[in-house]
């Protein structure tokens, strides 16, 4: 994956497929949320399963690396988001850092759970 820098996220932010992006119908919900600002949207669980027992959960594949660099510019934006659980981290380095990137840029999380052990 190319380096995203955040001007390209800006442009596209509006127009952007997020069913093409997304590795499932349930993160492109979660993107799709994010983009939108809903409220009702306070807590996110970011792990490697599926079926994660949790509210709202990300479940980040390989090979869809711009996913979770989109996931990380929404959750920059966010202002309602309040809890972000990490159970999962990407091994790849572009997207863990547009991840991180755009957690750092978040106002609105008040909880943040790291346990990244799967």
């Amino acid at each position: 994956m190319d380096q995203r820098d955040d001007h390209y996220y800006v442009v596209n932010a509006a127009t952007i497929n997020l069913d093409e992006i997304a590795s499932c119908e349930g993160n492109a919900k979660i993107l799709q949320r994010l983009r939108d600002g809903d409220e009702n949207l306070s807590s996110i669980t970011l792990s490697r399963k599926w079926w994660d027992p949790n509210p709202n959960p990300f479940s980040i594949k390989t090979g869809k690396e711009d996913e979770v660099g989109w996931l990380g510019y929404f959750i920059g934006k966010s202002l309602c988001l309040q809890k972000l659980s990490i159970h999962y981290m990407p091994k790849e380095e572009q997207q863990t850092y547009a991840l991180v990137e755009g957690i750092a840029r978040n106002q609105s999380i008040r909880t943040l759970d790291v346990d990244a052990q799967e």
